[in-house]
């Protein structure tokens, strides 16, 4: 178990970290937009689910394999922004349904898709599982008990941190929708948000020239 003055520590850095916007927030931002505020946190809430699975994968020293295979990092890259395209043309498509504001569609026709989209966009950021590889070491002290679990503690913090942050999201992008939502010519959020994800996935894949290094941004 870490230490007290450990956790401290982490928590200021994975705050420091969360806080700049990434893939996962800019997906939640968008789909808050589009979809209102409770599908926006069900994407949060995928996310999440992700970011525990690399973080689970880390404490396996799973991540280790993607670090050291240039062509799987690569594959998983550039799979994760073709995804995040793919979303935008499908939203660009419905733009013209989306421009006129409606009642929140039901639980299961909205809430599950978002939290599976939110699964994919997490997943196709391999750069999360190369940053907790390089982050976690860090904090993992002899005499603190297994690393394994040591690292699952942290990354259980660092993902509670993050579904915060991007939940924030969520409810902001959400309400900004619904006080919007009265005027004389609604906004295309459709289109809105299909600019966006297409925007986002351009960014992740061409984005920095070194696909192997470490990113921080979620």
């Amino acid at each position: 178990m870490p230490s007290a003055g450990t956790l401290a520590v982490f928590l200021l850095v994975a705050t420091g970290v969360i806080v700049v916007p990434g893939p996962s927030n800019l997906y939640v931002l968008g789909r808050g937009l589009q979809s209102g505020p409770r599908a926006a946190v069900a994407g949060a809430c995928g996310c999440a689910t992700a970011a525990l699975a690399y973080v689970v994968a880390t404490a396996a020293g799973l991540s280790a394999l993607i670090a050291s295979s240039e062509a799987l990092f690569a594959a998983i890259h550039y799979a994760g922004a073709a995804y995040l395209c793919a979303l935008g043309v499908t939203a660009l498509r419905r733009g013209h349904d989306n421009s006129v504001p409606r009642a929140a569609p039901s639980a299961p026709a909205s809430v599950w898709p978002a939290y599976r989209q939110g699964v994919l966009v997490e997943l196709g950021n391999p750069k999360v599982a190369l940053f907790f590889l390089a982050l976690f070491p860090q904090f993992i002290h002899r005499g603190a008990g297994p690393a394994w679990l040591q690292v699952l503690i942290l990354g259980a913090l660092f993902t509670a941190i993050g579904l915060a942050s991007d939940s924030a999201y969520a409810v902001g992008s959400g309400r900004l929708r619904a006080g919007l939502a009265s005027r004389r010519r609604p906004l295309p959020w459709g289109r809105l948000t299909g600019v966006l994800y297409i925007g986002l996935g351009l960014w992740a894949a061409f984005g920095g020239a070194d696909r192997r290094a470490p990113a921080a941004s979620r």
